[in-house]
């Protein structure tokens, strides 16, 4: 069920990535088997293997995500990653949280370039 559910994952982040179209400054490219959201060549959101949305983050916002218990912390290697969050979609495909959790990490990442 994993390649499934990374497809469905997929499509949704497909969706969001509608919302970004204009933008010059985002594009995609291939990244673990996802298609990854990129604000100046710098990743800001994929899929992971489970279908979750992993966004990148300042540290405290990944820990409040953790600590209500709406994403978990990415593990690269067997290693917590600080500013990596995994959030499961929502009931019923709804995309609210992920589109702020893509829009944020966009934001975050282009303060960051």
């Amino acid at each position: 069920m994993v390649d499934g559910a990374r497809t469905h994952g997929q499509a949704l982040l497909d969706d969001l990535a509608e919302d970004l179209h204009g933008d010059p400054d985002v594009d995609r490219a291939p990244m673990f088997g996802s298609l990854a959201l990129r604000v100046r060549g710098k990743v800001f959101a994929f899929i992971g293997r489970e279908g979750v949305l992993v966004v990148k983050l300042d540290e405290g916002s990944v820990d409040d995500l953790v600590r209500r218990g709406e994403a978990t912390r990415l593990e690269i290697a067997r290693n917590p990653a600080r500013e990596w969050a995994a959030v499961p979609v929502a009931p019923a495909d709804d995309l609210t949280q992920w589109r702020e959790l893509v829009n944020r990490a966009r934001d975050f990442v282009e303060s960051t370039t």
